[in-house]
């Protein structure tokens, strides 16, 4: 099964979410205020192509990205019940696996995240 591409995941997660979806740190760039909860950030953790090396034609780069997504809000429950939210849709977008999924608080942002790492595997790099 080939995966879905992070555009294809925010798109989805979006559309699925009753609450806004960002690719990357958007929502966190102006420091003073922290933005409007709940929400969800998108980012790509890690490509890398270390098994697929040898196997690829130069011009190709394929291998296995994890994307990180978060689920932010001042109250923890609510962070954790906007993942669960979150799961289904990624695996129904097929492809990706949960690998790890870790709570803390940020006290920058004064919220609660919720992150959870999904692998692709044999995927073209971006």
């Amino acid at each position: 099964m080939t995966a879905a591409s992070p555009e294809t995941i925010v798109a989805a997660l979006d559309a699925a979410l009753d609450a806004p979806v960002y690719w990357g740190w958007a929502p966190f760039q102006a420091v003073e205020t922290p933005p409007s909860y709940p929400l969800v950030t998108v980012h790509r953790a890690l490509f890398t192509a270390e098994g697929f090396a040898d196997m690829c034609v130069d011009d190709q780069f394929i291998g296995d990205t994890t994307l990180a997504v978060h689920t932010w809000s001042p109250v923890y429950e609510e962070a954790r019940t906007l993942m669960t939210l979150v799961r289904p849709v990624m695996l129904e977008a097929g492809g990706w696996t949960l690998q790890t999924e870790t709570d803390s608080y940020e006290p920058n942002a004064r919220a609660w995240q919720v992150e959870a790492m999904w692998l692709a595997v044999g995927i073209a790099a971006d």
